[in-house]
């Protein structure tokens, strides 16, 4: 009797043992991509980028797609998560098309269940072309001192093939104050010159605005070009911001224990005077020395810590210096300082 029931355990351990060694041999998830890379090739510019890949589960058990793991924050995914054996499904990559701009390359990574293939790579890659070319690409930069002509070309033409007439129909631009502009036609077919002046009576300044190009282009009839005015000051600040970093404030009235920096004002051409000096905030007091009388001044700014009140404290204000340029009459600097 005891030897039929020993029998019969060891037959009973056997059977998951059996089950377990087919399982291991046969009935696994094997992941199949008929391709795992897309070139968009050249294309035009538009909103998002889409590609599906196919997945295939040519095992004897479910595909478990655990994660896809894009490259970069542009690109988002949707994939199908279990796959049955002899199935297929689906891994689809959408792509920003904001934040494309000529030649890209993105990639996910897979992670699956397949024992011997648990991690692939995927990637997509195109060329990306605007509908109106522009160039040269980017931020136009209109920069230049108060009195001096700036000027710059910009070369317009179209990306599409079907488009044989390509015509610029208009200009307008919210810098209307601060720039002119006018298109001429271009040397060649199809092409024309945008020319862009920075006005030369503008005070110091430093802003951003666009101008849009109006074309018989039907899939893109506007095109916005981003551009920097900015007029150069003919008096150099340094530096612009003075920070004082992480300072020891008074641990009682009368433990105060002042800290000093300096700004430094130059002129190379002509000359200036600095007719005063205003600090928001009451902790700092600035004086001013003359190192080159209508050329060059030193600004020295004390700063003196109030009591501390509490565990983290800032003090910040600015400094405001006030001059007889008319082009510059004033200067701004930060002033910042932490308590240890």
């Amino acid at each position: 009797m005891k030897r039929q029931l020993l029998v019969a355990l060891l037959l009973t351990l056997a059977v998951p043992v059996f089950v377990e060694a087919q399982n291991a041999s046969g009935k696994q998830p094997k992941i199949e991509m008929p391709s795992m890379e897309f070139d968009f090739g050249k294309v035009y510019h538009q909103d998002k980028w889409v590609h599906v890949f196919e997945v295939r589960n040519v095992g004897g058990a479910p595909l478990q797609i655990t994660a896809v793991n894009p490259s970069c924050g542009c690109t988002t995914v949707k994939f199908d998560r279990v796959i049955s054996p002899g199935m297929t499904g689906q891994i689809q990559l959408s792509i920003d098309g904001s934040k494309v701009h000529g030649e890209f390359v993105k990639s996910a990574d897979v992670i699956c269940n397949d024992p011997v293939l648990s991690h692939l790579a995927l990637k997509l890659k195109g060329h990306e072309v605007p509908y109106v070319n522009v160039d040269p690409e980017g931020t136009i930069y209109l920069q230049g001192r108060y009195g001096e002509a700036i000027e710059q070309d910009i070369t317009l033409s179209s990306n599409e093939d079907d488009l044989h007439d390509f015509k610029v129909l208009g200009l307008s631009s919210n810098l209307d104050d601060k720039i002119t502009y006018a298109v001429e036609n271009g040397g060649e077919p199809n092409t024309y010159t945008l020319k862009l002046y920075k006005n030369p009576k503008l005070p110091t300044l430093s802003t951003y605005g666009t101008v849009q190009v109006h074309t018989n282009s039907t899939r893109m009839p506007i095109t916005t070009l981003q551009v920097h005015v900015m007029t150069k000051g003919s008096i150099a600040l340094t530096p612009t911001v003075l920070n004082y970093g992480e300072i020891a404030f008074a641990s009682a009235p009368g433990k105060e224990a002042p800290t000093t920096k300096e700004i430094t004002l130059t002129r190379a051409d002509g000359k200036f005077q600095i007719r005063d000096i205003s600090v928001s905030n009451p902790n700092y007091k600035a004086t001013v020395d003359t190192v080159t009388p209508g050329q060059q001044y030193r600004v020295q700014v004390t700063f003196t810590p109030p009591v501390r009140t509490s565990g983290k404290q800032t003090e910040a204000g600015e400094l405001v210096i006030h001059t007889d340029d008319p082009q510059e009459p004033s200067m701004r600097v930060q002033l910042v300082a932490r308590s240890l």
